[in-house]
């Protein structure tokens, strides 16, 4: 990792700017480890920016966004299109696959292109970076940033702390999955730098009807294999986080070690949240729904397919 660090201090320096960007429905760790990475790169070059698409975005990102008490460059898609040159370093977090990018247009306007990810490799990674730093059994972006954070001996603020923690009890089901003693490490490192427990909770916090009509949605869950749970919500649209949350409440149940949500996320495109506790690898699953993740967290995205269709693919499979 210092070998990397320090090449990536290189091209921070070279580069007349340097954007972060993740993939499209950013989640938490993403988010989280955008700002982390943010206080590294502006040591070495004041230009730094992070894209957000405000259209798209969670609402504990928005949440979060409100507690920044410190001055973070934010783009849209559009101002980092008139920004980008070819000696722009454009710094891809959490992601690795060009079609899940939030600007994917952006990859083929730079020379330098750097990728920092904990998702395993699948088909389709970006074949112009200029390096990456992909560990898939590190719990999340987030904890490689803390590491690199480390490494940089930098201290961070208490806002940041507590969006990066929030990224990591996303990523890791509240630290239940893809947990290792480096991970209780990032944790104790953000929250001796102040993260805080009761704001994090408020990132989570939701609106009572959406608890609700998730609960019920609950309910159009069946078994599959003994071991594996599927639920097939209704025909209104749904963010990924929806669908995301609703495969982790599965994963509650008695005798269940994966499960799988699938829902509406656009109109006329189907989208697939799995999770899993360990002994299932749902991202070789999701991989042949066209989608990816890692072994106990993954999805997919089917276009032009039914909920029924969706279904009967995933069924298929899992027999």
């Amino acid at each position: 990792m210092k070998e990397f660090l320090n090449k990536l201090i290189v091209s921070i320096q070279k580069c007349d700017s340097v954007i972060i960007m993740s993939h499209r429905y950013m989640d938490l760790d993403g988010f989280g480890a955008a700002l982390g990475l943010y206080q590294i790169v502006k040591k070495y070059n004041e230009s730094v920016s992070i894209i957000i698409n405000k259209e798209e975005q969670d609402s504990a990102i928005s949440k979060a966004m409100e507690k920044i008490d410190t001055p973070i460059s934010f783009l849209t898609a559009l101002d980092a299109e008139k920004r980008v040159t070819a000696n722009t370093l454009l710094i891809i977090l959490d992601v690795h696959k060009k079609e899940m990018l939030e600007c994917p247009f952006l990859v083929d306007q730079t020379e330098h292109l750097v990728v920092i990810d904990h998702h395993i490799k699948g088909e389709h990674i970006l074949d112009n970076v200029s390096y990456s730093y992909i560990k898939d059994n590190v719990s999340s972006t987030v904890e490689i940033i803390v590491d690199l954070l480390k490494l940089e001996e930098e201290r961070i603020g208490s806002i940041i702390s507590t969006i990066m923690l929030a990224g990591m009890y996303i990523d890791t089901n509240n630290f239940n999955i893809k947990t290792t003693a480096n991970t209780y490490l990032a944790g104790a490192y953000l929250m001796q730098n102040g993260a805080n427990n009761v704001v994090k909770q408020e990132l989570f916090q939701e609106d009572k009807k959406n608890i609700i009509r998730r609960q019920k949605l609950l309910k159009n869950s069946h078994m599959v294999n003994k071991n594996m749970i599927v639920c097939v919500l209704d025909k209104n649209i749904y963010t990924g986080t929806d669908l995301a949350k609703i495969a982790e409440e599965l994963l509650q149940f008695e005798e269940v070690e994966a499960s799988f949500a699938i829902g509406y996320v656009e109109e006329n495109t189907v989208g697939v949240s799995a999770r899993s506790l360990g002994k299932i690898n749902v991202e070789k699953i999701m991989k042949c729904l066209g989608g990816g993740g890692h072994k106990t967290d993954a999805a997919a995205r089917m276009p032009n397919h039914s909920l029924n269709k969706c279904k009967d693919i995933l069924l298929e499979i899992l027999r």
